[in-house]
């Protein structure tokens, strides 16, 4: 009986250790699955693919046109300062007019002038004889008009002439005197910004080498960033690129690559080219020389299957491997992929849209 008691109390301890075993195996799967179910997970899906470089840079006009006066004048006008926007057309500036529209004027009575004295030089044309009637004259009456008819025609010919030719001049002289009289005013050719005003109200101005206002046109409005020599390798005009500005937050607005200088500029051993993005649509409040930050899309890949980059491992010509988890379980697969973006890379095969792999994995 005592030692039927001990060996129970044997198997009892067999079976309380066999129990602690089991219990630590439990214990010890658990903690494997709560890893495991901890892990981030990404989703394959199907979009687009970008590749893009990007670069610093500040807001300027591509192209710049500077307006003058027509003629000489005292300034009694200025609508605008540096920085202001403008419509086309909008009156910028004035200079007096008085002198100019006094010489309209008298080119005017000239020509006025000069078309009574034509009117009047054909009329007496209308009234002479003609050569060929003067002389079917002379030869009925026995000459007895002699050479006087064909005499009066051409003096007539000469007076039509003369006031024709007093006519055109006078013309010209007013046509250059409203040319000058338009001079007196400077209006916007096309809607954008003025860069610089060189003179004020009250001053003298005469038509010269420095203009009086500079504009640069809205529709000509750029970004010029430096890129570094690895990233101008990639980039094109006509490439599509995303500017954004600092006083717009995460806003942000279309443009091209418009042009890409082929002479670069080194710096500390470092070799930048200065390349130029135009807005679609660039802000109405848009200031020159602010700054800028421009993303160029080099390459893209839309309606393809696509991963976090980080999910993705082992590049190697073409292919990679990836950590599927199926069922709870997790396997390693690999896959083909093709662009590798910012952020996704596309995947080309081994995975179908839907499927959950570990990103990190």
């Amino acid at each position: 009986m005592r030692i039927r008691l001990r060996l129970v109390a044997v198997l009892g301890g067999g079976v309380a250790l066999a129990a602690s075993g089991l219990a630590a195996l439990l214990l010890t799967g658990h903690a494997t699955a709560t890893a495991t179910s901890s892990a981030t997970m990404a989703t394959v899906k199907r979009g687009t693919v970008a590749q893009t470089v990007s670069a610093a840079g500040t807001v300027q006009a591509a192209s710049t046109r500077g307006l003058s006066f027509g003629t000489s004048g005292t300034v009694t006008v200025l609508g605008v300062k540096a920085g202001d926007a403008v419509t086309a057309g909008q009156v910028l500036a004035k200079i007096d007019d008085s002198g100019a529209q006094d010489a309209v004027d008298s080119a005017q009575t000239a020509v006025d002038s000069a078309e009574t004295t034509l009117a009047r030089a054909k009329a007496s044309a209308s009234a002479t004889p003609s050569a060929s009637s003067a002389n079917a004259s002379a030869a009925a009456g026995g000459n007895r008009t002699g050479n006087g008819g064909n005499g009066g025609s051409g003096a007539t010919t000469d007076s039509l002439m003369s006031a024709q030719q007093q006519l055109n001049n006078a013309e010209l002289a007013l046509s250059q005197a409203k040319q000058a009289f338009a001079g007196t005013v400077i209006t916007a050719p096309a809607a954008g910004r003025v860069l610089t005003v060189n003179g004020g109200v009250g001053d003298t101005e005469t038509p010269g080498s420095t203009p009086f206002l500079s504009l640069g046109a809205a529709s000509d409005t750029v970004v010029s960033a430096s890129f570094t020599e690895s990233d101008v390798a990639q980039l094109a005009v006509g490439q599509a690129a995303t500017v954004t500005l600092p006083d717009k937050g995460t806003q942000s607005y279309t443009g091209k690559v418009s042009q890409v200088d082929p002479v670069g500029t080194a710096s500390n051993k470092l070799v930048r080219y200065s390349v130029l993005i135009a807005f679609d649509q660039p802000p109405a409040d848009l200031l020159y020389g602010q700054s800028a930050n421009v993303a160029v899309t080099t390459a893209s890949a839309s309606g393809v299957l696509y991963l976090p980059s980080t999910a993705v491992t082992g590049v190697d010509n073409g292919t990679a491997t990836v950590t599927v988890r199926t069922g709870g379980a997790d396997e390693s697969r690999t896959v083909h992929i093709g662009l590798r973006g910012d952020r996704y890379t596309e995947i080309r095969s081994g995975l179908d849209e839907g499927e959950t792999v570990v990103v990190g994995g």
